[in-house]
């Protein structure tokens, strides 16, 4: 089986490896990797093949958006997952208009976050 690959855009580094430790702890034999840019969390999509960008987007920030839209037009097998502390109904409308169905509010506990992740890469692989 081949490793699964997810990404965490996240603009605090704190959170982004405190996010990244817990997935490695709660999802074993998955390649979890950081960017704190919209640049490089694009650069590591086009280079690494990845299966999940779990992303938590700023309102003050478009960068977020602009991604997942490039996502959707060139790496459409990328599933995404929000992960936000700014939650708000128009930014889960925002979210929704680009075709993000996993959306998932902070602070949430890292059990939570494992097995919504788990549920992906089951839904992705066909396997439950």
């Amino acid at each position: 089986m081949a490793t699964t690959k997810i990404l965490i855009f996240d603009s605090d580094p704190a959170a982004a490896m405190v996010t990244q430790h817990g997935l490695q702890r709660l999802q074993p034999g998955s390649e979890v990797t950081t960017a704190t840019s919209a640049g490089d969390a694009w650069l590591s999509c086009l280079h690494q093949s990845v299966d999940l960008l779990i992303i938590d987007p700023s309102p003050a920030n478009s960068a977020s958006s602009a991604l997942i839209k490039a996502l959707r037009t060139d790496r459409p097998n990328t599933d995404v997952l929000v992960l936000t502390a700014y939650d708000t109904p128009r930014l889960r409308a925002q979210m929704r208009a680009l075709g993000v169905s996993h959306y998932l509010a902070k602070p949430v506990e890292l059990r939570e976050l494992g097995h919504e992740v788990g549920l992906l890469m089951e839904q992705r692989t066909g396997t439950s």
